[in-house]
């Protein structure tokens, strides 16, 4: 077979693991939202395994906690405590104070009217940011953005915003300092991963852009008037504020990265009792309602729940270190490429593999492993998310099915090789060639063989005296007896010629011992055919006389003939002197006859019968017999 064929035919086997390649690849186009979800949920692995370190965060949680219900009497306080609170706060030393309280209606309690004028005071005499939320529901209490906006770029009419808000009475939102949503929106999942820092809101007069609690309160913490936002066309791509460019993800959020560290907390009773706490001097305080069943815990990547005040805190700490979790644009374009490329390398190197197991398995791990290597450098270096599962899963698809090809051609190998050498081989000799590496492919391989030929002698005689079915049963006998003996030494059958069959031993697998293999199956069949014939010619059958012939040689080995027809057999001068020495045996009157090939390296005494002249061979080739056999032993010359 030409290399240009065997290249072909080494393609064609390719062609499976190349079309799931692609097919992987076309899913990964078509499914990229539910694979979406797999994926952030392998970001969460991320930050479960190393959480952001810990920075410098100035904000402490001021909770309004069970203990301060039950110092001060259940929610909801009169607001001239929630004014105590603040200024207590305020003269601990807090930078900034927020509230993450939305107080909408008037206090009508007896003090309630005296109590709101008094938080309206403290709001304003300190540096406060009220907490709004937006949502489609009716408005309360209209209020306009405290902050200011610079925008680079035009903002589309249609990117999605609400039409509702629900703030704070409009003495509170008049006095404070800043206003920010408060609103979160979680994945699918339920799992809140995406802080919003910009919020747009439709009105009649036109959009509003409102920044998050979180943004308002860093930005009184730097005592900024405004902010600088940048557009792009799918929304909010950068947020600039005191000199610190914020990446955003479309439509204007970051990415939640936590910390293994909790916010520290006070206790609103410890203000409200005159216990200042050192915690809070420079500090970004906010205060929160914590207390059992009043407050709103989410899941987040890395923990199970988590207050909705520490979302903030830590977005707010996240921006002060400028630490953000961003997923590149090229990120999936990444993914196909690398298990494309390993698939290709695996699929390639797949023949190879295959004969070494642990050389294959270690470079199925090696390709699977590389993606969360360089995820996990990716992410702890410079926090950009690559997904390193996906890849991971198709290159293992890609070898599981490359794998299940190779023991599916390698089963249909066995059972070829089954099928096209139980017609001349042993049983057990063809299990061990389907265990071993030999193809049956081969064509023209040159080894050493011993050639056994026999055939009844006088048979075109009996032939001409007997009818087809009586020639049938004899011929059938013979070959069966042959059959038998040859098979018992693991020969292999090359064809049967009428009254005559023709097998070697040493191939397809090597049998050091072949010419005593050879040697056993002719005596044993000359002396089954003696045994047997008493047995046959009791019932009506004439009896068989048999010559065998046996030599060794080089010869090409394999199976010949053409795409439709070809059988596994032996070409070379040593089948052909074979022939030619079993009619030998005639001249010889004897039934056993060895060619000098045989006798050269014969391992057991022969001796020399004589000597002929042989259709197609120079000169006179000597004929070996083994002594038992010679009726004259005792004076020929005897060959070690």
């Amino acid at each position: 077979m030409s290399p240009l064929a065997d290249w072909r035919r080494a393609a064609r086997r390719k062609i499976p693991g190349l079309a799931v390649v692609l097919l992987l690849l076309a899913c990964h186009f078509a499914f990229d939202g539910p694979l979406s979800r797999l994926r952030e949920r392998t970001y969460d692995f991320y930050q479960f395994l190393a959480p952001r370190q810990a920075t410098s965060n100035p904000v402490v949680i001021v909770s309004i906690d069970d203990a301060s219900l039950k110092a001060y009497g259940r929610w909801p306080w009169n607001r001239g405590l929630l004014a105590d609170l603040v200024d207590g706060v305020a003269e601990s030393g807090a930078a900034v104070i927020g509230l993450a309280l939305v107080l909408p209606e008037a206090d009508i309690s007896p003090d309630g009217i005296a109590g709101d004028k008094r938080l309206a005071s403290a709001l304003a005499k300190n540096r406060t940011a009220l907490a709004v939320s937006l949502g489609n529901e009716a408005t309360v209490s209209e209020a306009e953005p405290k902050a200011g906006w610079s925008i680079v770029g035009q903002v589309p009419e249609t990117l999605p915003g609400f039409t509702g808000l629900i703030g704070s009475l409009p003495d509170f939102s008049s006095a404070a300092a800043g206003l920010g949503a408060i609103r979160t929106l979680p994945d699918p999942d339920g799992v809140l991963r995406h802080v919003p820092l910009l919020w747009l809101r439709n009105t009649a007069q036109g959009v509003q852009l409102w920044p998050s609690f979180a943004l308002e309160l860093l930005r009184l913490y730097a005592g900024e008037n405004g902010y600088v936002a940048r557009m792009n066309a799918t929304g909010f791509d950068a947020l600039r504020m005191a000199g610190t460019i914020v990446p955003l993800e479309a439509p204007g959020s970051i990415r939640l990265w936590e910390t293994d560290t909790n916010t520290p907390r006070i206790s609103a009773s410890n203000i409200l009792s005159g216990r200042g706490d050192p915690l809070l001097r420079n500090a970004i305080a906010i205060v929160d309602l914590s207390a059992v069943g009043l407050t709103q815990y989410l899941p987040t990547p890395a923990r199970s729940a988590r207050p909705g005040v520490d979302i903030h805190a830590d977005a707010i700490g996240q921006m002060l270190a400028g630490r953000y979790l961003v997923e590149p644009a090229q990120a999936r374009m990444h993914e196909r490429l690398w298990f494309v490329l390993s698939g290709i390398v695996f699929i390639g190197l797949s023949g190879v593999l295959a004969q070494r197991v642990m050389l294959g398995a270690l470079a199925l791990a090696l390709l699977a492993a590389t993606p969360f290597a360089f995820g996990a450098l990716e992410y702890s270096l410079q926090g950009k998310l690559y997904d390193p599962l996906q890849p991971a899963l198709a290159t293992i698809l890609i070898a599981g099915l490359e794998g299940y090809v190779l023991y599916r051609r390698s089963e249909q190998r066995r059972s070829t090789l089954a099928r096209q050498f139980s017609q001349y081989l042993s049983p057990s000799v063809v299990q061990r060639l389907a265990n071993s590496d030999t193809e049956a492919i081969l064509s023209g391989e040159k080894r050493e063989i011993t050639i056994l030929l026999s055939d009844i002698r006088g048979f075109t005689t009996m032939s001409e005296q007997l009818d087809a079915q009586e020639i049938g049963k004899v011929v059938n006998h013979f070959l069966g007896l042959a059959t038998d003996e040859i098979l018992k030494r693991d020969g292999t059958i090359d064809k049967f010629m009428g009254d005559a069959v023709l097998a070697f031993w040493n191939a397809p697998l090597d049998q050091p011992d072949h010419r005593e293999r050879a040697l056993e199956a002719g005596l044993a069949l000359i002396e089954r055919v003696k045994r047997e014939n008493a047995a046959f010619t009791a019932r009506g059958h004439p009896p068989i006389e048999i010559g065998v012939a046996i030599e060794t040689g080089i010869c090409s080995v394999g199976n010949f003939g053409s795409e439709r027809r070809f059988d596994y057999t032996a070409i070379g001068s040593p089948v052909n002197r074979t022939a030619r020495l079993e009619s030998t045996t005639k001249k010889l009157s004897i039934p056993l006859v060895l060619g000098p090939g045989f006798a050269q390296e014969a391992s057991m005494p022969v001796v020399q019968a004589g000597a002929f002249e042989l259709q197609g061979f120079k000169g006179e080739v000597p004929v070996f017999t083994v002594p038992e056999i010679h009726p004259s032993s005792q004076s020929a010359e005897e060959v070690v």
